[in-house]
């Protein structure tokens, strides 16, 4: 019940924010989003090559446990941006919140970071070098694409996760 309490303020903020954002602000987070969400779906198809859903299936999504944290404020500008319906997540899985019962309740292009670029050794040894090279590049070029997102907003009011605060004391 508190993450979802915690989502909801938190969808808020970030909401609150972006609807007071300045037109010129507002169109750069727009391409800037735009260019991420095609970015993240490019990759997703390399390691579809691969079959990536399927290593996902067999495994049950062990690197999902802690996926609550992932989703960045910067995850949830370019959903605004784009218009793109939010999800709901499911805090009661056990496992990520993001996961449901096809799988990811995220598109591949709005999916945060660290699952978009995080491919373990079933998937990565069986990509191409030059395809795991070509990965690392669009990966590199996305931490740009974030830290561009990140920029437009002053004081780090749109860094790190969406529920930060939420994150239990160790």
């Amino acid at each position: 019940m508190e993450w979802e309490r915690e989502w909801v303020k938190a969808v808020a903020a970030v909401d609150a924010v972006f609807q007071a954002l300045p037109q010129e602000k507002a169109h750069r987070l727009h391409e800037l989003s735009r260019a991420m969400v095609a970015l993240k779906e490019r990759m997703q198809r390399l390691v579809e090559q691969v079959e990536a859903a399927e290593s996902c299936a067999g495994c049950g999504g062990a690197c999902c446990v802690c996926g609550k944290y992932h989703f960045s404020a910067a995850d949830l500008l370019a959903y605004r941006a784009t218009g793109e319906p939010l999800f709901s997540p499911r805090f009661d899985n056990g496992l990520c919140p993001y996961l449901g019962e096809p799988g990811c309740l995220i598109p591949p292009g709005y999916r945060p970071f660290n699952c978009i670029t995080f491919n373990c050794e079933l998937i990565e040894d069986r990509l191409a070098h030059s395809d795991v090279s070509r990965f690392y590049l669009m990966e590199r070029e996305l931490k740009g694409l974030y830290a561009e997102i990140r920029s437009l907003f002053p004081g780090g009011a749109m860094d790190g996760p969406l529920l930060r605060h939420a994150v239990p004391a160790p």
